[in-house]
């Protein structure tokens, strides 16, 4: 059985046919999903989400963050608001949070004060985090390492195998998603096979970054096999072992328990 440790699917873009792509994931061997939270509506309706399923497959969990793009809009209430969340345990992450100086759809600075009081916050609350980097790779590296960022995932892993390292070296794991895929990303696929058995996992990231041969369609977490298919390829291992070990890794690195002991 596979997990999907990064999707949407609490989102609009799911709305119409949110049991049947649930069912879908289920028949595709998905049985544990972590639907993650951006900002508050999108980290309430994950936990909603969460709470609907949690006598039923596939499994999901909720994260809570802000993610870089909203900035802006950060406050200490809104930080609380995610502590509370933590210390009841309601979460299983912080994140999705980061730098994303693609679009500086917030200040960079903005963004770097958002993203510190949460690497802070899930040192505090011994969370993982979920860290969005778009062209950013150095200042996250840094941050993560000056503020005492213990765990976590470098969500849709984008960099090389330098940047793969160092993160490796501060705790975290890598997720691969859809563009190991894409026929001119070399460099991922260089990551996907050399990083340890025991710190990679998979994510759809949907409804974005649809994997081949279903690009350009909305992606939703069915499609995660996919991924795991060709990560398996790249390093010369058998799909369905590696599917057991990037879901081990899964709930080591969020604290879930094993769907097939419950």
């Amino acid at each position: 059985m596979l997990t999907d440790t990064h999707c949407h699917i609490q989102t609009s873009a799911f709305n119409a046919d949110r049991v049947a792509v649930l069912q879908r994931a289920l028949e595709a061997g998905v049985d544990t999903l972590v639907c993650v939270g951006y900002d508050p509506q999108s980290w309430r309706q994950a936990l909603s989400l969460a709470l609907s399923q949690r006598e039923r497959e596939p499994r999901v969990y909720a994260t809570a963050g802000l993610h870089p793009h909203d900035a802006k809009d950060f406050s200490p209430a809104l930080l609380d608001e995610i502590r509370a969340l933590a210390r009841d345990g309601k979460i299983v992450a912080i994140g999705e949070c980061g730098l994303d100086f693609y679009r500086n759809l917030s200040p960079p600075e903005q963004q770097r004060a958002a993203f510190v009081a949460q690497i802070e916050l899930a040192a505090e609350m011994g969370l993982p985090l979920v860290v969005h980097d778009r062209d950013a790779h150095e200042s996250v590296v840094e941050l993560l390492a000056a503020h005492g960022a213990r765990k976590g995932v470098m969500h849709c892993f984008s960099g090389d195998w330098e940047l793969a390292h160092r993160c490796l070296d501060l705790g975290f794991y890598i997720s691969v998603a859809g563009p190991v895929t894409y026929a001119k990303n070399d460099a991922l696929r260089d990551v996907a096979a050399r990083v340890p058995a025991d710190r990679i996992v998979v994510e759809t990231d949907c409804p974005y970054l649809t994997p081949v041969p279903f690009r350009g369609k909305r992606n939703e977490p069915a499609m995660v096999r996919l991924v795991a298919e060709e990560v398996a390829r790249l390093r010369g291992a058998d799909p369905e072992e590696f599917a057991a070990q990037s879901s081990r890794n899964a709930r080591e690195l969020f604290g879930l328990p094993n769907p097939m002991s419950s």
